[in-house]
């Protein structure tokens, strides 16, 4: 019942020395048809590619999409991947999910965990990619770095758990979707891990991977970070933050959440470490990955707060 108009352009990439072609195609019902008149004409998106750089935002995207590229980006990025040629990325689910697991059990973090441990890994994978696609709490143009975000999550709870007593409890600040926060908990599942985030649509997830991964003392607390520390806190020996604020705000934010002295940890980039200029001996290093460490201390009286830990952990939680 459609009449369906393939536009086909086809060159070679100077850059690369690779041919390319991108397929546009336009469909029209006969009712739009009869109301439209004639079969309207597409201009064309790439007819070379050094043209690419005249092109406007939105034909960069059907270029891309015509072409099997990723179309989700800056028209920059964009342009790059139509010169580059860059291979299609996975479409199905399922081949996606087995590329990044395959991608994730490769790590060298990942493959020092027990057989237990390493399949609570995985499985926040699955459960990620599955709730991602119908709710968006990872950015789904991001799926290649997630192996990275996995082991460093995992390496951060080995470091964690090297340090650790048997009483020792997790505070994790701007959990999102779970990165460090649920990976701390899949390497440590005896240890109290404490989930502070936002967005209830997060805090959902958390609490639904926490509950499929059986993981009873994983507790996300859906509140503002200010507001929480306002009413509550919660006597953590560690706490972690990860891609949450600009790191020299970090630590007061820690430290009015805590109800004890507690050691904190954030992921840090080498461009962090030189743009901030942190010494060698405030960092923490394994491998590629590299944190920063600061103690800190209650910065807030105790007295009509509540301790969020004292009643034990649960599945789900809310402050107010």
């Amino acid at each position: 019942g459609y009449l369906r108009t393939v536009w086909i352009l086809r060159g070679e990439s100077a850059a690369t020395s690779s041919t390319y072609m991108v397929a546009l195609t336009t469909a029209m019902s006969p009712a739009s048809l009869r109301r439209s008149g004639p079969l309207p004409r597409l201009p064309p998106v790439c007819a070379q590619m050094s043209d690419s750089a005249e092109l406007s935002y939105r034909e960069l995207q059907r270029a891309c999409k015509a072409a099997g590229l990723p179309a989700v980006g800056k028209a920059r990025e964009l342009r790059e991947r139509l010169l580059a040629g860059a291979p299609p990325p996975p479409s199905r689910p399922e081949v996606l999910e087995g590329a990044l697991l395959e991608r994730c059990l490769e790590e060298e973090a990942v493959q020092l965990l027990d057989a237990a441990a390493k399949e609570r890994v995985l499985g926040y994978v699955r459960a990620l990619l599955r709730y991602n696609a119908r709710t968006n709490v990872y950015a789904r143009s991001s799926y290649d770095k997630l192996p990275f975000h996995v082991a460093d999550s995992v390496t951060l709870g080995l470091m964690i758990s090297e340090a650790a007593t048997p009483s020792s409890s997790v505070l994790d600040l701007g959990s999102g979707s779970g990165l460090p926060s649920l990976l701390l908990a899949a390497v440590n599942p005896q240890m109290h891990v404490y989930a502070l985030e936002s967005k209830s649509r997060k805090t959902r997830f958390l609490a639904q991977a926490g509950a499929e991964l059986r993981l009873p003392l994983y507790t996300p607390i859906t509140a503002n970070v200010h507001e929480f520390a306002r009413v509550s806190f919660v006597d953590a020996d560690f706490v972690t933050a990860k891609a949450f604020k600009p790191l020299p705000e970090v630590a007061p934010i820690a430290a009015a959440c805590v109800g004890r002295r507690a050691l904190l940890h954030v992921p840090v980039s080498e461009a962090q470490v030189r743009d901030i200029s942190l010494a060698e001996s405030q960092l923490l290093r394994r491998g590629r990955f590299v944190y920063y460490r600061e103690a800190v201390v209650p910065a807030r009286s105790l007295v009509k707060r509540r301790d969020f830990g004292g009643g034990g952990a649960g599945a789900a939680a809310v402050a107010h």
